[in-house]
């Protein structure tokens, strides 16, 4: 993976649907090239394909939980995975693991904080729950074209229409009403820690003032960022391509007016569950 297949990623994470011709314009390449950038992403095992992502600001509720064990990587994946809700699991260099869940309410969110801590064995679990703008409804049918995308976000909507037996024009239409509202999107699915050309690590800030935010949006080398009211902090994911652009990134940061505290997390492994969106489904039923 290198830096051009990560501004094809970039665009793929404003919009998963983005016709390979946009994607072309916008890079600079014919579409055989971004085609070929694709395909060889995916054999590497970079790009393990689409999946739909909720937007946490407007639907139920989620949250990351940072775990320290002492257990080992593969003991502390299968101990997560049997807790329910779980869509993004990355572990960092030292032992250090982030999960990010979704849940139902309070109770529900301490009662999986303790299956966590129990099942990992962890000595150290701290929460950051995710800001919460409104509780935005999705009907029946907006629902069927969630769950039918999960495991394919890019599938012609002629070949889900055939499958939903839903006109292509309703799926597109309520599509795009799903995707302006921002209530999902379709999403890369990547394995970042397998190239071996980039290092990926994420970054905490601790801030008095979300605008912070906007500025991040302005480093070149941002994948992406979210926001956290429980505690204040801002949370960003970058990439580089040596150990000093690391450092670089972390020096523009401090910079930042109102940044009280930062700390960052070196990516060595991540996996996406695509079932989250069956959970919440079932959530929104009961």
């Amino acid at each position: 993976m290198d830096e051009i297949d990560v501004k094809i990623l970039r665009l793929l994470w404003e919009d998963g649907r983005m016709p390979i011709y946009h994607i072309a314009e916008r890079i600079g390449l014919s579409n055989a090239a971004i085609n070929k950038r694709l395909e060889a992403m995916k054999r590497r095992g970079e790009l393990r394909g689409f999946t739909v992502l909720l937007n946490s600001d407007l639907i139920l509720n989620s949250a990351v939980v940072e775990i320290r064990a002492r257990k080992k990587r593969c003991q502390v994946w299968q101990a997560i995975e049997k807790i329910s809700g779980i869509m993004h699991f990355v572990a960092c260099l030292g032992g250090r693991y982030y999960g990010e869940f979704w849940y139902r309410d309070r109770t529900e969110l301490k009662d999986k904080l303790t299956m966590f801590r129990e099942f990992t064995s962890a000595y150290r679990l701290e929460t950051y729950v995710h800001r919460k703008l409104s509780e935005e409804r999705i009907d029946e049918i907006d629902w069927k074209i969630i769950k039918a995308l999960k495991n394919d976000a890019r599938m012609p909507f002629s070949k889900l229409s055939q499958k939903l037996n839903i006109s292509t024009k309703t799926i597109a239409k309520r599509w795009k009403k799903l995707s302006e509202s921002e209530i999902c999107k379709a999403y890369p699915i990547i394995n970042r820690p397998i190239s071996k050309d980039l290092f990926w690590f994420s970054v905490f800030i601790e801030v008095d003032d979300f605008s912070i935010e906007n500025k991040l949006r302005r480093i070149e080398n941002l994948w992406r960022t979210s926001v956290f009211v429980q505690p204040p902090v801002i949370y960003g994911v970058f990439y580089a391509t040596t150990v000093k652009q690391i450092d670089d990134t972390l020096e523009i940061l401090w910079n930042f007016k109102d940044v009280r505290k930062l700390y960052y997390e070196i990516i060595v492994e991540e996996k996406f569950y695509p079932e989250y969106v069956d959970y919440i489904y079932e959530k929104y039923r009961s």
